[in-house]
């Protein structure tokens, strides 16, 4: 009921005649009345929120002004919408694209275009930056670990192994820090080091160590302090703990092949639906959230990307609690279940991805 009072009221907006009008699509609407008057709507949680702001002062009333108040509220708003739980790292125009094209395709073509949406969102987070080996970055009063981490994509874990220090370590500004540009880590050489059981310990073969540090005459000659780059490092984890995403233990749609429970073709499930009805959903281990909005025929979603190339998704949410970038940890609220997208009733979507590829998530956890 509450998005069809929004989109009524909405279009209502949109048959008054103004040459100032803003509508950010199911979020906002803004009418410039003339001078410091604006008319302003937006969704509330049960029926729109509808009101009148006059900011002229005095008899000053002219279009300059109207102009500049108009572009100081629209800026506030997007600011504050873009804080807001939904925040995203795709390309908002490709989101909206989507969500407006929803109702013109088949029920086919919006997996599709779903699927790789979400596809290219899980690619979306590799390490970018300038060439080379490492990135140098100088601490700023405020930086923590975790928001580091979510600039440059690179896991927190990986940015603490490469600096000597502790996962949770408090920064400080002006601390220089040595940010992996690509999969690998820098490491410094301890006393009594033995650099074949360096590689053994972090999976790495010696041939490639010795061809990713070039000026290296002899790797066995290294003195303690030096530092050398390992290629592909893989830190070796503690036995992973998994939460269960919800409470429930019953699934209602397994992982793989399946005839579509609302359409009757036959597609592949990539995940686990478990029943859960408006529910808090909980992340399934410790991890950075990487994207959290709307995702076609998914609904409302959540991405988090944890160690060893693994990620996790949460579908047809109702709603979200995290922001993009945010650390989450195990058993964490991160959202409630819902009916958003292409569902039949309230339930869980729960993937595992690893290395790109959907899993079956009772590889890794009992339901």
């Amino acid at each position: 009921m509450a998005d069809q009072n929004n989109s009524m009221h909405h279009r209502r907006f949109k048959n008054r005649h103004s040459k100032h009008r803003f509508e950010l699509q199911g979020r906002f609407s803004l009418i410039h009345l003339g001078g410091g008057s604006f008319l302003y709507s937006f969704p509330g949680k049960n029926r729109p929120i509808i009101g009148r702001v006059d900011l002229a002062l005095g008899k000053i009333r002219n279009q300059a002004m109207g102009v500049m108040a108009l572009s100081i509220l629209f800026f506030g708003v997007f600011s504050l919408l873009s804080n807001s739980g939904t925040a995203t790292t795709a390309d908002l125009t490709e989101v909206e694209e989507l969500k407006q094209m929803e109702g013109k395709l088949s029920p086919i073509e919006l997996e599709r275009k779903s699927d790789e949406l979400k596809d290219k969102l899980l690619k979306e987070d590799h390490p970018e930056g300038e060439d080379g080996k490492v990135i140098k970055y100088t601490v700023r009063n405020g930086d923590t670990l975790s928001q580091i981490s979510a600039k440059f994509k690179v896991p927190m874990k990986l940015i603490a192994k490469s600096n000597s220090m502790a996962v949770h370590a408090v920064l400080r500004p002006g601390q220089d820090l040595t940010i992996p540009n690509r999969p690998g880590l820098t490491y410094k050489v301890k006393k009594n080091d033995r650099i074949a059981k360096v590689a053994e310990y972090y999976s790495v073969k010696l041939d490639e160590i010795r061809k990713d540090n070039p000026d290296v005459a002899n790797l066995d000659l290294l003195q303690p302090g030096e530092t050398i780059f390992l290629p592909n490092a893989k830190i070796p984890a503690p036995p992973p703990v998994w939460f269960r995403p919800v409470l429930s233990h019953r699934i209602t749609s397994g992982y793989g092949w399946r005839v579509h429970p609302l359409y009757g073709y036959r597609n592949f499930h990539s995940g686990l639906d478990l029943a859960a009805h408006y529910q808090w959903v909980s992340a399934a281990r410790n991890g950075v959230v990487t994207y959290a909005g709307w995702m076609g025929s998914y609904g409302m979603a959540i991405i988090i990307k944890h160690d060893n190339g693994l990620k996790t998704l949460y579908g047809h949410l109702s709603r979200i609690s995290v922001r993009v970038g945010q650390s989450v940890k195990g058993g964490q609220k991160i959202a409630i279940s819902g009916t958003t997208g292409m569902s039949t009733g309230p339930h869980l979507h729960f993937e595992i991805i690893k290395n790109g590829q959907t899993v079956d998530p009772r590889r890794y956890m009992k339901f």
